[in-house]
């Protein structure tokens, strides 16, 4: 029951941002031009939300905004913490969550997180700040740029890619 409680406040919270967000949007799509309206409309994504399980989300939250130099919001609910990675623009959201049930694993799905133009940059970040490279800098083998697998500094199994 608890994590039923849990969930829906998430997904309410999300709910209530995503609307913010798409005001914003809708406002700025109003501006584009139609070639570029019609780009935004026809872009897709199977990936709506990720959440990265953290058990200590100060220092979870500290990792990602000085590896990928964001802001990362912390809100806290009963029981619940999470870092919102920033969501305007973004076709998906993510969160690091704090919660009953929600524990870092280097096993399971890998997300790969938008390494910019080079992700070398942000890799050189990962273990300065308590994480550890897996699989550094790599040339995916159809050649369509590269990649790089670090646990974080919950342990999580994070990806990430570039196309240089």
């Amino acid at each position: 029951m608890r994590r039923t409680i849990l969930l829906s406040t998430a997904i309410i919270s999300f709910s209530i941002l995503s609307c913010k967000s798409q005001d914003k949007l809708n406002n700025t799509t109003q501006q584009l031009s139609l070639k570029e309206t019609q780009e935004t409309n026809n872009m897709k994504s199977f990936i709506s939300i990720f959440e990265i399980p953290a058990t200590e989300i100060t220092r979870a939250i500290h990792f990602y905004k000085a590896i990928l130099e964001i802001n990362i919001e912390k809100m806290e609910f009963p029981e619940m913490q999470m870092g919102i990675f920033p969501y305007e623009g973004q076709m998906v959201t993510g969160v690091i969550m704090k919660a009953e049930g929600y524990t870092p694993s280097a096993n399971g799905v890998t997300i790969y997180l938008n390494g910019g133009n080079n992700l070398q940059i942000i890799l050189d970040k990962v273990e300065k700040n308590g994480g550890k490279i897996l699989v550094p800098k790599s040339l995916h083998a159809d050649e369509s740029g590269y990649y790089a697998i670090f646990l974080d500094s919950e342990g999580n199994k994070i990806g990430l890619h570039s196309p240089n």
